[in-house]
């Protein structure tokens, strides 16, 4: 049987449709997930904290993550995955899900099926994959600083300065083109490095 994606929420028919959905998905890694927590964010209170379930043990599947995954934080120590999408930090655990500046279920629903979908996605094509077991960090705002051209804040991108791109960058609202500057000579390795880190 080749890998399909499905998913499961936290909803009323999730019991029903677990016995036609789960075993119809032997092959997939994380079959599904249950949403056990909606809080205030406590960095935000306008965004929400998220606890979730997950129905399986996704640890197998962090190394293959970090190796095909640019900009994760992958702890092996801990056992723990975490990604930066936008302003949300997710956290995933062997069987836990912890997400932080979510804009509430709808939204934290929609990051546990695009984990879901990456992490099926990458248990599938384990075979492909040379599992990373390194420690990762995420890239921060000073990495991506170091690595623009920080020509005395030219301001060609539209931003104030280099190290308002570089939270732009980091932040998933600006793309490497928007700064002309990495596409010069002089600055293409920079433009490599981000590339490859983000």
């Amino acid at each position: 049987m080749g890998c399909r994606r499905a998913w499961a929420s936290d909803s009323a028919h999730v019991e029903e449709k677990k016995a036609e959905e789960v075993l119809a998905n032997d092959e997939l890694l994380l079959r599904g997930f249950t949403i056990t927590h909606v809080m205030d964010c406590i960095a935000d209170p306008t965004k929400n904290r998220i606890v979730a379930e997950l129905w399986d043990d996704v640890s197998p599947a962090f190394p293959y993550l970090n190796a095909a995954v640019p900009n994760l934080m992958y702890n092996p120590g801990a056992g723990t995955l975490t990604a930066k999408r936008g302003a949300r930090i997710l956290t995933f655990y062997p069987h836990l899900a912890v997400m932080a500046k979510v804009d509430g279920e709808a939204d934290a629903l929609a990051q546990l099926r695009w984990f879901q979908d990456l992490c099926n996605d990458a248990w599938c094509r384990r075979a492909e994959i040379t599992p990373c077991y390194q420690r990762r960090q995420l890239l921060g705002p000073l990495d991506a600083y170091m690595l623009l051209p920080k020509l005395l804040n030219c301001r060609a991108c539209g931003e104030a300065g280099c190290w308002a791109f570089a939270f732009r960058l980091l932040f998933g609202e600006l793309g490497l083109e928007a700064c002309p500057r990495l596409a010069e000579p002089d600055y293409v390795e920079g433009r490599r490095r981000l590339a490859e880190l983000l």
